[in-house]
Formats: structure tokens, C-alpha cells, sequence
């Protein structure tokens, strides 16, 4: 089962990174891309079922530069320790409940971490000090030289 949702997560991940317009629209009062939820939901289907009724969704996206190395990245952002570290204002408390796969042949493609975190969200959308996601799915995947990816797929 997590296989299955981790690789799904991985290809709506590189989906919505290669697609612009119309699932991606430069939001008029932020000037920022943020997701078309209509567009999001004819293109994908939900891996972990439907949206409970009250919960909000808010997706937004950013390029820019960083200077690291993209494998330390990717190293960085499935070790719990690390991912707190370089995230202090986002990240409270996170801890790795289990590896499944540490990767392929020496590399963190196919890495496999579930990850309980407990996450301090700056948006009017949540109320109180941030939410708890129990367990995150994290999964690591080298697309080609100096690519990679990692998702979370907060999982009931």
C-alpha cells in the first residue's frame, strides 16, 4: 500500500512541476502561481480517497536558486533530523517511524521513510499553533543528473 501511494505521489509530483496553465494561475492579489483546485481535480484522482467535509486544501509554487548540492538536498530532506534543522519556523517535532527502503545501489532513489511530524503552519487556514500529520510518506526519487524529488503524502 505505501509503495503504491508513494509512487503515485512521485508522478502527480513531476505532473504538477512540468505543467503550467491551466492547473497552475498567478494568483491576482499575491502575484504568486497557486493551484487551480477545479483543474487539479479533473486531472488527478485521489490515491487516499476524498477530501473530508471542512478540511481546506491551499497549494502554491516557487523557483529559485539554491546553492547545495541536489543530492544533499534530497539527503537532507528524507532524514528527520535534517529536515527539522533546515526548517525550524515549519518543522516542530518530526521523528522517522520506519524505513522501508533506504534506496537503490547506494542512492536514495526508491528511498522509502514514513515520518511522523508535527508541523507549524503559517496560514489563516489553520487555526491554533499548526496541525499533526501522522505518518508523512516521504519518498525519494533521482530523475536524471541533478534531479530529484520528495513527497509527502499525510496518510490517516
Amino acid at each position: 500500500m505505501y509503495l503504491e501511494l508513494a509512487l503515485s505521489a512521485m508522478d502527480e509530483l513531476v505532473k504538477l512541476a512540468q505543467v503550467d496553465e491551466p492547473l497552475w494561475v498567478r494568483s491576482f492579489e499575491e502575484g504568486r502561481m497557486v493551484l487551480n483546485q477545479e483543474e487539479y481535480v479533473k486531472t488527478f484522482s485521489p490515491c487516499i480517497g476524498l477530501r473530508p467535509n471542512g478540511f481546506v486544501s491551499e497549494a502554491s509554487r516557487e523557483t529559485g536558486m539554491v546553492i547545495m548540492d541536489s543530492l544533499a538536498i534530497v539527503d537532507t530532506l528524507m532524514d528527520s533530523v535534517k529536515w527539522g534543522e533546515m526548517f525550524p519556523c515549519l518543522v516542530a517535532r518530526t521523528t522517522t517511524t520506519d524505513v522501508i527502503s533506504n534506496g537503490m545501489g547506494g542512492t536514495r532513489n526508491g528511498a522509502l521513510h514514513l515520518m511522523h511530524a508535527e508541523l507549524q503552519v503559517l496560514t489563516p487556514l489553520v487555526s491554533g499553533e499548526g496541525g499533526e500529520f501522522s505518518p508523512v510518506l516521504q519518498a525519494a526519487c533521482r530523475r536524471g543528473v541533478g534531479r530529484g524529488g520528495r513527497v509527502d503524502r499525510h496518510h490517516p
